[in-house]
């Protein structure tokens, strides 16, 4: 992991989760590659989860970024994901945060400060503070996170196969990291957008022409994939998904994407990936696995 800290809200950090008023027993934290689409879709998902069926107890956080943070690449959004588990885990501060720190300041001292152990109008909090932010970190929303816990939470990172950023070697050293690290891991080929592509048509009326070019997915403009551009034509917006647009064009059809996932499109992740066998083998199937995510936040609980 680099030294920068990548963990923080986008704008003044709101603990918007405050309605939560019970204890979760599971929260699904997420580190998603895009910045926009993926994080707004999945917010959604989580605002909106009593009317898809995600059990009461069960919620979904997915990691915020600063805005300017553009790092996707898969290994970047692992980073992120093990950047939050370092800051929940932690009972004192990273070593590479703990290069920066005056030695004035104590371990018992930085205990106590994240355990809120020491008075807010306490001079040292104020310069220590001062410490962290000028070091990146966003002290509200870090400190958000770590008190958001359930007693059977999951960790995962939501990636696209992307076969002409990220070669089938590197896809496998990330799934492999996940497993062993007993992350999940969802995939989505070409990219995110066939996933949404999945709310708006009837699969049955794909040609076959069309799912090759979603498969090459060549780009067709500045701002567009082929798929993504399908996107954009069909539900009105280019990468950010404002709440309208999403009660209308995605939140219907949930169910709907994941049926059509799992009855016409590859849902296995090697499959997902593709292999070095041939040079058209490297794009991987079209699919992803998301559904297995739905699965998960509507399970019961033993």
């Amino acid at each position: 992991m680099g030294n920068v800290f990548r963990l923080k809200s986008s704008t003044m950090f709101v603990r918007a989760d405050e309605e939560i008023k019970e204890s979760p027993l599971r929260v699904v934290f997420l580190s998603v590659e895009g910045n926009k689409t993926e994080r707004q879709y999945f917010e959604y998902i989580e605002k909106y989860r009593d009317k898809l069926g995600i059990k009461a107890a069960v919620h979904l956080h997915t990691l915020q970024r600063a805005k300017k943070d553009t790092l996707s690449a898969p290994e970047d959004v692992l980073e992120l994901l093990e950047e939050y588990l370092e800051i929940r885990n932690m009972s004192a501060l990273p070593e590479r945060l703990q290069k920066v720190i005056p030695s004035e300041y104590t371990d018992v001292f930085i205990k106590e400060y994240l355990n809120q152990e020491v008075a807010s109008s306490d001079e040292r909090v104020k310069k220590f503070e001062a410490i962290l932010l000028e070091a990146g970190i966003d002290i509200v929303y870090n400190r958000y996170l770590k008190d958001l816990k359930g007693k059977d939470d999951v960790y995962g990172i939501v990636i696209d196969r992307d076969y002409k950023s990220h070669s089938v070697q590197q896809m496998n050293d990330i799934i492999k990291q996940c497993e062993k690290k007993g992350y999940k891991c969802y995939i989505t080929t070409p990219l995110f957008e066939f996933w949404l592509l999945l709310h708006l048509v009837d699969a049955k009326n794909i040609t076959g022409e069309e799912l090759t070019r979603i498969r090459i997915n060549e780009n067709v403009s500045d701002k567009h994939t082929f798929t993504s551009k399908w996107v954009s034509d069909l539900a009105g917006h280019v990468k950010s998904i404002s709440e309208k647009n999403f009660i209308q064009n995605y939140l219907p059809k949930v169910d709907f994407a994941i049926n059509q996932a799992r009855e016409n499109f590859c849902t296995d992740l090697s499959d997902l990936v593709g292999d070095d066998l041939q040079p058209q083998n490297r794009m991987g199937i079209v699919g992803t696995n998301l559904p297995d995510l739905f699965d998960l936040l509507r399970a019961d609980i033993v």
